[in-house]
């Protein structure tokens, strides 16, 4: 999956609808004890167990984008777009300089290039 990092201009609203970072791990976690693995596919098994190290790569994009190693606005936080048969999840974040909003997704989300 081609992950794609963009570094636009401050978002300040409605950060608390998207659940943090650390609550979707914990979810992942919990769903993936009780149920999730034994009924998931590969594909879903995967995306569950490598949410920690998606994380990492979408760290080390934004870096590359200019993040400064920040996340002085918040908590990073977690957005899911609809892909094949699922939802795959992205993640955002803002720093305390300029309050630059980073976003790491699993898709190309072109229309945020004109926020750059």
């Amino acid at each position: 999956m081609p992950w794609t990092a963009y570094a636009i201009i401050p978002i300040d609203w409605a950060w608390e609808f998207l659940p943090t970072v650390e609550d979707m791990a914990a979810r992942f976690a919990a769903s993936d004890a009780e149920h999730v693995l034994a009924d998931a596919t590969e594909f879903e098994a995967m995306y569950h167990s490598d949410f920690w190290k998606h994380f990492a790569l979408a760290k080390r994009l934004a870096t590359e984008e200019g993040w400064e190693g920040d996340f002085g606005r918040g908590s990073p936080r977690v957005f899911f777009l609809p892909d094949e048969n699922t939802f795959a999840y992205g993640f955002v974040w803002k720093q305390s300089n300029n309050g630059t909003t980073f976003v790491v997704s699993p898709q190309p989300l072109t229309w945020l290039d004109k926020y750059t």
